[in-house]
């Protein structure tokens, strides 16, 4: 999923300052787990063989293709599992030599010292854990796999003491979003020095729309959200919510609100998938990426709210989305947009 931090789009407290573009180069479809709500799952490879490991020269030309856009400051190696592939630091130490911010998204498990220390020498500036339960039933039942809860935890623990830039992305889901405020108890007593948050509503593609079940109401939401993002406060823990969000959910913490922040900094996204190359410029989102409901234009937030994930109308209709009525003043102030 998508965030910014304060030294790429966001001043401290949330506010936007800057125009930037992040690139997500995938580099496989293969994982060694099954997560639910993946909206990235392998691909059926009679569809994609020739393209399920693409050369290192390929991945590399690609790197290269993105210097042609000024706003492109960082390279995000996804999959699948971006670890199962062979050249991962040749990929790192080639997007690093061109001059990116360089970052991978990974379950966290096949991790161990060698692979930290090599990720390290090859020039790594972050690592992204998937992380979407502090217990270790619902971790495992939603990662779809017996394995891996204490060796992520484990490998959090020896990346946050390399000194790599931690980020968690924890997928919020009808599995989970009950747990949210214990699990930013947890992650507080995690410890971790250089942590950011990312609170990723679940994306209805790919297996997540597959697995009707995992995707979870607004208005259910809401209240753990609310009490989470109160507790991140609390405990001093950077964070941020994506990738659409509707900003009925998350009163009093619209700074944090990744498709407003991008929206208003006409923040871009592109993906390079093996399926072929996807944008979302959140100034413009298409209408398959974000639906706005017939009651919004009455919403008092309306001109800086992305609207939601389009298919949460297919599942549970609009009712979820009330809008707001407060003055939105105090909000335009807090994003220092007057």
């Amino acid at each position: 999923m998508k965030r910014a931090e304060n030294n790429q789009g966001v001043a401290p407290g949330g506010s936007v300052v800057t125009h930037e573009a992040h690139a997500y180069i995938q580099l496989n479809t293969t994982c060694n787990q099954k997560c639910l709500f993946c909206n990235r799952p392998p691909m059926d490879p009679t569809k994609v063989v020739k393209w399920c490991i693409p050369k290192s020269k390929d991945v590399m030309k690609a790197i290269k293709d993105k210097l042609r856009d000024p706003a492109m400051k960082r390279i995000i190696f996804t999959g699948g599992e971006p670890l199962l592939y062979p050249d991962i630091s040749k990929v790192i130490r080639f997007a690093k030599k061109c001059g990116f911010m360089v970052e991978i998204q990974t379950n966290g498990t096949l991790l161990d010292r060698q692979m930290i220390s090599t990720l390290k020498d090859a020039g790594l500036d972050i690592i992204n854990f998937g992380l979407h339960s502090h217990k270790k039933n619902v971790s495992s039942q939603l990662r779809g796999v017996r394995f891996g809860f204490e060796t992520i935890i484990k490998n959090l623990r020896l990346a946050d003491k390399n000194g790599f830039k931690i980020h968690i992305i924890h997928v919020i889901n009808s599995f989970n979003y009950k747990d949210l405020p214990g699990f930013i108890d947890f992650m507080h007593k995690l410890r971790l020095h250089n942590l950011w948050l990312n609170l990723s509503l679940v994306v209805p593609e790919g297996w997540a729309w597959e697995n009707k079940r995992v995707i979870p109401r607004a208005r259910d939401i809401k209240p753990f959200l609310q009490k989470a993002m109160k507790k991140c406060s609390t405990y001093g823990i950077r964070f941020d919510v994506s990738e659409i969000v509707p900003l009925c959910i998350v009163d009093g913490f619209e700074n944090h609100a990744i498709s407003t922040l991008f929206k208003i900094s006409q923040f871009k996204i592109v993906d390079d998938y093996l399926s072929g190359v996807r944008g979302l410029d959140f100034s413009k989102p298409s209408s398959l990426q974000a639906a706005k409901a017939p009651q919004c234009k009455k919403c008092t937030m309306n001109a800086i709210c992305a609207g939601f994930y389009p298919r949460l109308k297919e599942l549970y209709g609009v009712r979820d989305f009330i809008p707001r009525t407060d003055d939105p003043l105090p909000v335009y102030k807090k994003l220092r947009l007057i």
